[in-house]
């Protein structure tokens, strides 16, 4: 740290970029900080503080009459004793050749109406609206010590050479009930204040920690309620009304008002969990609840009003109600948010294609910002009762729902609809909306988005058309024909059929968990899921919503499909058919580097049919069966236990690979499960799993690798390999071990005994009830069949333990076994 003195006399100092420490002594010093954190004293005399770029400043005028100037880059400057005009209109002599002038430069914001004073304890935060914490501290001063007046005052705004009186400062205990000065800034103090502006005057009025009435009258005036539950009165004019803390009531009046009770557009100001009432009175007013977690509400009142709504990322929402005549827009603008959007009294376009004039002039609109899922091809309508309910698909925002409004009435026309989507600026006919009786057997347009009715609907799309078809509560039949479609069953028991094209079709909505659906991918590489519901944030999901509980059956047809029933209840059908295909019945997902589990339970059969495929029925505690068929597939019905996660499944399940070199896995599984390799090479693995499992390699050379529990494992036709990763691990019994090609296999690591990659040697091996030598690790009992395995042989310290039934009688050596 630098440390610089002055003299007695006017000095100029000027620190460097580090830390300084700046001593101006006696007389008319400038002291320039230069960055860094630095301390300057100016001493006595009337001293110019110019901090530049420090991050940190803590200034001490020292006496006299000293001025801080303060340039928008600059950082915090905390100042020790700075002097402040006192109370009243006529400060004395003594008095003004101590006050001290803080000059805010570099941004046409550093306004007087712009100017927030937050008393905090026994310290006085300066800062302004818009631009962020605060930007200086003056330290052991009251509100009521600062002020502005005709030519003597604290606060040079931006841009001024000369003080003027520019706002008012209520005295601590004053209780007077109308501002000093029409079209002025005046600051109120921490009581309970009853205040009002003046008629035709463009009043500030800011009120401080009480429980305030502040009625600005006529004029374009702002009013900030500050902390307390306030009450804020516009009048008529264009008003701007901000919350502040505290369960507050806005009341914009006549006039096109700007009324907030947003945490993010205060800067900390509005306090996200309080319930506001705003209400914006004639005019086109614009209402701000944004980042709320309380429970606001919002009437726009007559004119054609703009909601602004919503949360950023993992902020989240509580209810808001939203009512308004006029031709209204509810603008939301979030991505990862929670809550519920009530509207009252949404303008919908109604049936047909030919909207009235009266319709139109009431029309409302939806306008969805902030996240680039908000389009139409992920947007979900529910009929809900009375109400429409309005979410996206993983888009894990804030549920919207329309009052006493039914789908049919809601649409988007050519030029003139109700919802605009992610980026848009002008209304599309983006989706289309069947009425509520219509039996239609054909969506209007090719590649769109379509909604469906709740009767049962035998819906078609169109060939070479990329169709996106939305059921509703219906049994729905729903054909896409040809192309890339997206097909949603919504509640019933549906059958989606995908046709030729890369095919979504899914069923698994928060209103179809109970459905038996029946999905037929068809041709091309496609997606079915009947999958219980998780929802998240950008795609990853972050809650579980619910289990599906209907018995499903989805069939892939030929290419490379992906079939989901994760999350289940019931018992499903999963057919692969031809091509690589991904088939899941499973119950894990991992959220913020861990996984969590919500193990489903019915009894699933999934068939891979030709092709290299996978097929995973993970954490189920149902009795699954998975047939691989022809193809290198990979089959699993396995939990996990390590350090930071357990889970064991307990079903009993059947693998059967059938032809090809195929994985079956049952890893850290409590039940007694049936694993068939089939013919060529497979691999078959019980690692960790607690129950009593069957292994049949078939044929093919074949490892076949025992569990936890006693395991009987019969290698088949071919050239096997029996591989053991601990001795105390259960007894696993083979059946048919031949001892003239076939090896045991052991870890090193898991047995212990100073054992030796990669071979067993010819001393660590005998056949005999028990070990004769030191030496001797491995012992067959060739009379009963036994395998054991002793860590130090003939030594006394460590009983033999038997973790393999093998024959009697065979001729087993060394070359045997192979050590990993």
């Amino acid at each position: 740290m630098a440390i610089i003195n002055g003299t007695n006399g006017n000095d100029t100092l000027n620190g460097t970029i580090d830390n300084d420490l700046i001593n101006g002594l006696a007389g008319d010093d400038i002291l320039n900080g230069n960055g860094g954190y630095d301390t300057l004293d100016g001493g006595t005399g009337d001293d110019t503080f110019y901090t530049g770029s420090d991050t940190y400043v803590l200034a001490t005028g020292g006496g006299g009459k000293d001025k801080f100037v303060y340039e928008i880059t600059n950082g915090l400057i905390t100042i020790t004793d700075f002097g402040g005009i006192g109370k009243g209109s006529n400060p004395s002599s003594a008095v003004i050749a101590e006050v001290d002038t803080l000059q805010f430069t570099g941004s046409e914001q550093l306004t007087a109406r712009n100017l927030q004073l937050t008393q905090n304890g026994n310290n006085l935060e300066i800062s302004f609206e818009g631009m962020g914490n605060p930007y200086v501290v003056l330290q052991n001063f009251a509100l009521e010590n600062l002020d502005n007046l005709a030519q003597v005052g604290n606060i040079l705004f931006d841009g001024q050479t000369n003080i003027t009186d520019s706002f008012d400062v209520f005295n601590a205990n004053s209780t007077q009930n109308t501002i000093f000065n029409k079209n002025t800034v005046t600051f109120l103090n921490d009581l309970n204040n009853n205040v009002n502006g003046f008629d035709n005057s463009d009043d500030v009025i800011n009120g401080q920690g009480g429980d305030d009435i502040i009625d600005g009258k006529s004029g374009n005036d702002i009013l900030r309620g500050g902390a307390g539950d306030d009450i804020l009165i516009g009048g008529a004019g264009n008003d701007t009304l901000e919350s502040g803390t505290g369960n507050n009531t806005l009341n914009g009046g006549a006039g096109d008002d700007y009324l907030s009770a947003d945490s993010i557009t205060n800067y900390g100001y509005g306090d996200p969990t309080k319930n506001n009432l705003l209400s914006g009175g004639d005019g086109n007013d614009s209402l701000f609840a944004f980042n709320g977690l309380g429970n606001n509400t919002l009437n726009g009142g007559a004119g054609d009003d703009t909601f602004y709504t919503g949360g950023s990322y993992y902020v989240y929402t509580a209810d808001i109600l939203i009512t308004g005549g006029g031709k209204d827009k509810l603008v939301y603008g979030d991505n990862d948010s929670s809550g519920i959007i009530t509207i009252t009294d949404f303008g919908g376009i109604g049936k047909g294609s030919n909207p009235s004039a009266g319709v139109i002039a009431e029309l409302d609109t939806l306008q969805f910002t902030g996240y680039e899922r908000f389009t139409a091809r992920n947007l979900l309508l529910t009929q809900n009762g009375n109400d429409l309910e309005i979410t996206f698909e993983r888009g894990y925002g804030s549920t919207v729902v329309l009052q006493n409004f039914t789908l049919e009435n809601l649409d988007n026309l050519a030029q003139v609809g109700n919802i605009l989507f992610y980026g848009q600026t002008s209304i599309t006919d983006s989706f289309d909306v069947f009425d509520a009786n219509s039996t239609q057997g054909t969506i209007f347009k090719k590649n769109t988005v379509t909604f469906l009715n709740d009767l049962n609907n035998n819906v078609n799309g169109f060939d070479k058309s990329d169709d996106v078809i939305n059921g509703q509560g219906g049994d729905d039949i729903i054909d896409g024909l040809s192309g890339n479609d997206l097909l949603r069953g919504g509640a019933g028991n549906d059958t989606l059929i995908g046709g030729t094209g890369d095919d979504v079709l899914l069923d698994n909505s928060d209103s179809d968990l109970t459905g038996n659906n029946l999905l037929f991918g068809g041709d091309g590489n496609d997606i079915l899921s009947t999958s219980g519901l998780l929802v998240g944030n950008s795609g990853t999901p972050s809650k579980f919503s619910g289990y599906a509980s209907g018995n499903n059956t989805l069939n892939g047809g030929i290419g490379n499909d992906t079939l989901s029933a994760n999350y289940s209840t019931g018992n499903n059908l999963l057919n692969g058919d031809n091509g690589n295909d991904v088939l899941s019945a499973s119950g894990s997902w991992e959220y913020d580097l861990l996984e969590v589990f919500y193990p489903p339970s019915g009894n699933n059969t999934l068939n891979g049919g030709a092709g290299n495929d996978s097929l995973d029925v993970d954490y189920s505690i149902g009795d699954n069966l998975l047939n691989g068929d022809d193809g290198n597939d990979y089959l699993s019905a396995s939990g996990t236990q390590d350090e930071s996660r357990f889970n064991i499944p307990s079903g009993n399940n059947t693998l059967n690979g059938g032809a090809g070199n195929d994985s079956l896995y049952i890893e850290y599984s409590a039940g007694n499960n049936l694993l068939f390799g089939g013919d060529d090479n497979d691999l078959l693995s019980a690692v960790g799993a607690l129950g009593n499992n069957t292994l049949d390699g078939g044929n093919g050379n074949d490892i076949l690798v025992g569990g936890s529990g006693n395991d009987t494992l019969y290698g088949g036709a071919g050239t096997d390999i029996f591989a053991f990763n601990s001795y105390n691990q259960g007894i696993n019994t083979i059946s048919d071990f031949n001892a003239t090609n076939e090896l045991i296999q052991v870890s090193a690591s898991g047995f212990g005994g100073r054992l030796s990659t990669p071979s067993l040697q010819k001393s660590q091996f005998t056949i005999g009830a028990s070990a004769t030598t030191s030496a001797q690790r491995f012992i067959y009992d060739s009379t009963t069949g036994g395998l054991f395995f002793d860590r130090d042989g003939s030594a006394a310290g460590f009983t033999q333990v038997k973790f393999a039934q093998l024959s009697a009688g065979l001729s087993l050596s060394n070359n045997n076994f192979v050590v990993v």
